[in-house]
């Protein structure tokens, strides 16, 4: 039944792209200012002060709620009925498509947007995350996106209660067609390449694709001499993912700070990591200021910028502060907009792997064995966003992980995901990126940006290198000192009384068991990293 239903979608998908294309409804992939051209006759878009693009979308963050794949639900006749809505309503659009290289090409995965041409800011916006590619005969992913009379009476309704459907309809090859029904986010064009990544890396056995920046530094070293490392770090949507991959930590003659991938890729059983977006980043604009995001702050004040959701006030000037519109303002920056974006989005060896999660108990880092990361991501402990559900943001969730985009069997994810770790050594991490303590116990203690960096430093310098010691109130490897942070930030227990502390911790670790033990067919070694639980 798999496969019978991607191949109807991929049969909807082909009707529809030749039938426009027979009829002369169909601009195929045109060049970049085409796209400007059209996209600014979209009543929506406004241009901004630096020359930049900037829309609003419908809805103003992914719908998650309104999204299944075949993989892990069973389709039937309301997936029918979808396939024979979007042949009909496109059939009476002008439509635009664009073809695109996934990655760097070297791979030979492709992807093709169709939408119409009353959107062709979509295909604009895309064509700066990915690099455009000849006409392609069959792509290896497809995104189709089609609107009807429900999309306008959307705009006055909560996430829950619009009337969105999307469906993704995978291969046993790897091919995918993802479908949006009423949705003109620009994240569901991205996030539909993202899932097609997500689960065709996996099919071999030998790679998977991690919800993961990824930045390359060559630093001086705590004992002398210099040398680079590669580190990951995996993160749901505004936890700091982009911060961490985009600040420069290179202060010196011979140092360099590299941004090679913003947020996503594919890591291999040698150990290797390439990238999947080659042309720009897709940074959450929240507040973003000189002073914590400098780089991604002024790459979004470049003219090839494009943004999403963002405040423009009456002088054309965006506003980051301002999130009347939504607090999931996006903006896509250009690569070459970014000072220290490599060449490269891809690394020969990974070198680090820091999971960020978010905790009121959480020591600021953690160093875990192959057993404990790999357990920690399934436990997937992190903040919710305005990205993903923004009714739920700013509460602790639980997502597999760290990616909402997985298809097929969870267990075996982890243990490939534990096999390569292992196999390869990475050094592995636990940041928290929130705070410790409760305000209401007058405990609060905010884990600054400031913080955060002095411990990436200290770790990526060789400054924190066998002086790791077993907490026995949280179980993990922390530091006995790092020479920025004061040491209460590694023993969340100091700034709770004390039965508070255990209570919480009780209630932390009955949670972590039986999460890891919901997922069967997990390796033994993983599911026993939380077994001495009482």
């Amino acid at each position: 039944m798999t496969e019978k239903y991607f191949q109807r979608f991929f049969q909807t998908a082909e009707k529809v792209y030749q039938t426009a294309k027979e009829q002369g409804r169909l601009i195929e992939n045109p060049p970049s200012p085409d796209l400007r051209s059209r996209a600014l006759e979209e009543p929506e878009i406004k241009q901004t002060k630096y020359g930049s693009l900037s829309c609003e979308s419908e809805p103003k963050s992914r719908a998650a709620i309104f999204t299944a794949n075949n993989i892990d639900s069973e389709f039937g006749k309301p997936e029918e009925d979808l396939l024979q809505q979007a042949e009909k309503t496109l059939s009476k659009e002008r439509l635009v498509s664009i073809d695109v290289v996934v990655g760097d090409g070297s791979n030979g995965t492709t992807a093709r947007l169709i939408a119409p041409c009353r959107f062709s800011h979509l295909a604009y916006s895309g064509l700066k995350l990915f690099k455009q590619s000849p006409h392609l005969v069959i792509p290896t992913y497809q995104v189709l996106m089609f609107f009807d009379e429900a999309y306008e009476k959307n705009k006055t309704k909560k996430l829950a209660q619009k009337d969105i459907t999307i469906r993704l309809a995978h291969s046993r090859e790897g091919k995918l067609v993802k479908i949006v029904r009423n949705g003109n986010y620009f994240g569901e064009w991205k996030k539909g390449v993202f899932a097609g990544e997500d689960y065709r890396a996996k099919l071999n056995g030998d790679a998977i694709f991690l919800h993961a920046g990824c930045r390359e530094d060559v630093l001086e070293r705590a004992d002398g001499g210099f040398k680079k490392q590669s580190s990951l770090f995996v993160a749901l949507s505004a936890n700091g993912k982009t911060t961490l991959t985009c600040r420069i930590l290179a202060k010196k003659s011979g140092e360099t700070s590299w941004l090679i991938q913003d947020d996503g890729g594919t890591l291999y059983r040698n150990g290797s990591f390439k990238g999947f977006e080659a042309g720009a980043i897709f940074a959450k604009t929240e507040g973003i200021s000189p002073r914590e995001q400098i780089e991604v702050y002024y790459g979004a004040l470049k003219p090839d910028t494009f943004f999403e959701n963002v405040y423009i006030d009456e002088n054309g000037v965006p506003d980051f502060d301002n999130l009347s519109i939504t607090a999931n303002g996006r903006a896509v920056l250009e690569r070459r907009d970014v000072m220290h974006a490599s060449k490269e989005i891809n690394v020969e060896k990974v070198d680090n792997l820091f999971i960020i999660t978010r905790g009121d108990t959480i020591p600021a880092i953690a160093k875990l064995s192959a057993e404990e990361a790999t357990a920690y991501m399934v436990l997937g402990q992190s903040m919710e966003s305005s990205a993903g559900n923004p009714e739920l943001a700013g509460k602790i969730v639980n997502e597999f992980f760290y990616d909402p985009f997985i298809a097929g069997d969870r267990a075996e994810h982890a243990n490939l995901f534990y096999d390569i770790i292992k196999s390869n050594s990475i050094n592995c991490y636990l940041l928290n990126t929130g705070h410790l303590g409760d305000s209401r116990l007058g405990t609060y203690r905010n884990i600054t940006l400031d913080i955060t960096l002095g411990i990436l430093d200290s770790v990526l310098r060789g400054g924190l290198e066998n002086i790791w010691s077993k907490s026995q109130e949280t179980g993990l490897l922390v530091p006995k000192a790092v020479r920025t942070v004061d040491n209460e930030y590694f023993h969340p227990e100091k700034v709770f009384p004390s039965e508070e502390f255990s209570r919480r911790q009780r209630s932390l670790k009955e949670q972590r068991k039986e999460i890891i033990e919901s997922y069967g067919g997990l390796d033994r070694k993983v599911r026993e990293v939380f077994s001495h639980l009482a």
